[in-house]
């Protein structure tokens, strides 16, 4: 089975540190079964603050993450993801209790059909949506309730589908 690389769209790369720095996982990534790739959002905003959220296009209550930096750091990933092909192998991910529920089977599922799973990790009340019309997503759910971002759901995501994967 090939290695299989997450690329993780977030506000908060530090958070996956503790994780991904023990246990089964660690040795995935030093056994080189499985590899992370990071995209910090504030890395990709338009102004010196490195502000990304703002109001929801449209209207609405709560904050959004702005389109213009979740599109720039996706572009990112789909261009590391192709490497020297002409198409990536990518698989999108927002996170979403709306979603389709994420189980073992999509777990499996995941691990042969995708060498490359882009989570895009929201925060405050989402990511604008003209996002969701910029790129192909799948809205995936972890469970029925809400929480603060996408880190916890990624990192659950990671785990059970890295553990479908030959030698972890």
């Amino acid at each position: 089975m090939k290695a299989v690389t997450f690329h993780i769209i977030t506000l908060f790369p530090g958070a996956f540190d503790s994780y991904l720095g023990e246990s089964i996982l660690k040795r995935a990534i030093e056994d080189k079964k499985i590899r992370v790739k990071f995209y910090n959002l504030r890395d990709h905003a338009d102004d010196k603050w490195q502000r990304v959220d703002q109001k929801p296009y449209g209207g609405g209550p709560g904050m959004v993450i702005q389109a213009l930096p979740v599109a720039k750091a996706i572009d990112k990933a789909l261009k590391s993801a192709k490497g020297k092909n002409k198409k990536a192998d990518a698989k999108i991910v927002f996170f979403s209790p709306s979603g389709r529920q994420f189980d073992t089977a999509y777990a499996k599922s995941a691990a042969k059909r995708y060498k490359h799973i882009i989570f895009v990790c929201g925060r405050y009340e989402g990511i604008d949506a003209r996002v969701k019309k910029m790129f192909r997503m799948e809205e995936i759910s972890v469970g029925p309730f809400v929480l603060t971002g996408g880190e916890l759901p990624a990192m659950i995501m990671m785990d059970s589908i890295s553990r479908q994967i030959e030698g972890v």
